[in-house]
């Protein structure tokens, strides 16, 4: 191969990895039937707060894979079931409680599933919010109780 074209090899290889890996990006389609337009679905991901970690298990009793944490539905109701646990590094043991949350999405909107735990007050308690008012809970549900585990799940 010639010297002055050697480069071409390694960056081809290098933008068809960014390409496909771009691909695969974006919510994980949780509905039937073809892919619809932003505007005609709703996305429901998780907050990605500091010391509370959550973990969408399933919704609508679709269970979701691995590596799925943000998800496009259709408008309607809908049930998640989701684990948060406390990750804070003062703490002896992580607490954990998992729970179903159900609410109406709407087509177009943006959903953020949040949670908080207070040790202190040993509870829990979880809340759904819109893209368009986070201030304003949609849903809010309190734990039944906190479990403390001995290491993160």
């Amino acid at each position: 191969m010639n010297a002055k074209h050697f480069w071409f090899l390694p960056v081809s290889v290098m933008l068809i990895f960014v390409f496909m890996t771009a691909a695969g990006c974006g919510p994980a389609k949780k509905y039937s039937g073809p892919y619809l337009a932003d505007h005609e679905i709703a996305v429901i991901r998780p907050d990605d707060k500091t010391f509370t970690h959550i973990n969408i298990i399933s919704i609508d009793k679709k269970r979701l894979t691995t590596g799925e944490s943000t998800v496009s539905v259709l408008p309607g109701p809908h049930t998640l079931f989701f684990e948060a646990v406390l990750d804070y590094p003062f703490l002896n043991n992580h607490l954990y409680f998992n729970q179903y949350l159900t609410f109406d999405a709407a087509a177009g909107q943006v959903y953020t599933l949040r949670a908080t735990i207070q040790p202190m007050k040993n509870r829990g308690f979880a809340w759904i919010t819109a893209e368009s008012d986070p201030e304003q809970p949609i849903v809010k549900k309190y734990a039944a109780r906190l479990v403390p585990l001995a290491k993160k799940p």
